[in-house]
């Protein structure tokens, strides 16, 4: 594992009524389909007025030194960082674009968002523990429990390097188990997937 977090926890909190186990069946189930999806919304901007289709060279913000901002334990894991830098450059690579420190017509800058969330579900489980299973339309008492979860954003900003304007934002944002391993695979498929739509049109 590449990233470590606390596990979940649970707290019992009340009762489940029995009128509405139907309902909350539905609802813990698809928090389940969430978590195990791991899918990755993806939300771009972008000026319209931008000569993208000029664009052939790239290189990053803060004189060419690729950096992120985000969480430290990010920033300073130099295999991380190594990771995202090289995945970013194989994919704008794979577009037709090429890196250069002493001529670029855009610039990139990334960011990093990870924060734990929380939420309340039913569940069938008396006590938290999925060995302790009761059928989910029994006269058992359910229990309400809290889960923890990540929620992650990656976002590439990139300015036009002649006007010194930004000029175009992708934020990727997925929800994860606080158990979830982040290996390199997830974090090169985060990266494609946040460059997808770059450029415009492509």
């Amino acid at each position: 594992m590449l990233i470590q977090y606390r596990g979940t926890r649970f707290l019992n909190r009340s009762i489940m009524n029995n009128t509405t186990k139907t309902s909350r069946v539905a609802s813990w189930m698809s928090v389940i389909l969430i978590m195990s999806s791991c899918s990755v919304k993806v939300n771009t901007l972008y000026d319209q007025t931008a000569a993208f289709e000029t664009y052939q060279t790239f290189c990053w913000f803060e004189n060419c030194q690729f950096t992120i901002e985000g969480p430290a334990y990010i920033r300073k894991d130099s295999a991380t960082v190594e990771i995202f830098k090289t995945a970013i450059v194989d994919e704008l690579e794979r577009k037709g674009f090429t890196y250069d420190q002493n001529n670029p017509d855009f610039l990139l800058h990334m960011h990093i968002v990870v924060e734990e969330q929380e939420g309340v579900m039913a569940s069938p489980y008396s006590s938290g523990d999925p060995d302790d299973w009761y059928w989910v339309f029994s006269k058992q008492k359910w229990v309400d429990q809290t889960y923890v979860y990540l929620k992650g954003s990656l976002i590439i900003d990139i300015a036009d390097a002649n006007e010194s304007k930004m000029v175009w934002r992708s934020d990727a944002v997925e929800y994860l188990d606080i158990s979830t391993d982040i290996t390199n695979s997830r974090l090169k498929r985060a990266v494609k997937k946040t460059l997808k739509k770059f450029p415009p049109g492509d």
